[in-house]
């Protein structure tokens, strides 16, 4: 755990938009890896636990699985049993090496004697949403792919399921809890590591075949000035509209901040980090005076 503790007392709200072209935003494993959509609206959803893996995996990447709580452990997949083995005999070693168990929260078994055991469970005092998308969206009409490895009998090759999006435009909504912090010892710095880390998470991360096309736009992190204010949902203050039935890009959506920056206005710190696609829609939150991401003085781990 990072040395530059601090005691917080604010919670914090966050905003994080990101695009994804021609690629799978979020298989469902329980529809043979579709998108997840609700077919009635056409509206696009991600799950917050692959939000969340992206930010694992980069950290990983990075700097090792000595880090991050849920991981796989030499490409397997281990129980929490083992991997507590690995991170260190109590569970407290886990909240003070792994940031994601800071975060996210964690169930940490402990094995006593005689085969009984306990578990101790940390609710992570940062809580993301579904994602979703601003617009409605469609599936790309190609799913069939071929393999020139052969079927099991056939000699011939396979032909199988690949299923994506033309564009989504995906945002998502988070709050931090410092109340919740305190079980956990997040501090100051691991905020930071988040603001910092997972816009490239997003980025490198994504650098897989069904995943390449994810491309962030815009991270947001209100922390409000004190200790009891949120003012919920902050999607809720964004306007887009479609200019074109079918959207096939950013270009075919028009995107309004205005009324974000009036209700944040006034209401504690910011933190933002817009692509250049979006600089002429953040122009209401730069006259906000943000702190404009990434941090200088981020030390992890």
């Amino acid at each position: 755990m990072s040395k530059n503790d601090s005691n917080l007392t604010t919670n914090s709200e966050y905003l994080i938009i990101y695009e994804v072209k021609n690629a799978n935003p979020n298989g469902d494993p329980d529809d043979e890896n579709r998108p997840r959509m609700d077919p009635k609206t056409k509206i696009n959803y991600v799950s917050d636990v692959r939000l969340k893996r992206f930010f694992r995996d980069y950290i990983i990447a990075k700097y090792g699985t000595d880090y991050i709580w849920v991981t796989k452990l030499d490409g397997k997949n281990v129980d929490a049993t083992k991997r507590l083995e690995v991170i260190g005999k109590d569970p407290s070693s886990v909240l003070t090496k792994c940031i994601d168990a800071r975060l996210f929260g964690a169930t940490i078994p402990k094995k006593g004697g005689e085969g009984k055991g306990e578990s101790y469970a940390f609710t992570g005092p940062l809580q993301l949403s579904w994602g979703y998308s601003l617009h409605k969206v469609d599936l790309m009409d190609t799913r069939s792919i071929t393999s020139l490895f052969s079927g099991r009998e056939t000699g011939s090759g396979n032909i199988g399921k690949d299923y994506r999006v033309y564009y989504s435009l995906i945002a998502f909504y988070g709050v931090f809890s410092w109340r919740r912090s305190k079980e956990t010892k997040v501090t100051q710095n691991d905020l930071k590591v988040f603001d910092n880390y997972l816009w490239q998470a997003i980025l490198e991360e994504s650098v897989t075949r069904s995943k390449i096309g994810h491309y962030p736009l815009l991270y947001l992190r209100l922390e409000h000035k004190d200790s009891d204010t949120l003012l919920g949902d902050l999607r809720r203050f964004l306007k887009v509209e479609q200019k074109t039935e079918n959207v096939r890009g950013l270009q075919d959506l028009k995107i309004d901040l205005k009324e974000l920056s009036e209700k944040i206005k006034g209401l504690g710190s910011i933190y933002l980090r817009c692509a250049d696609e979006l600089s002429e829609e953040c122009k209401s939150l730069n006259e906000l005076k943000p702190v404009i991401l990434p941090h200088k003085d981020v030390k992890f781990p």
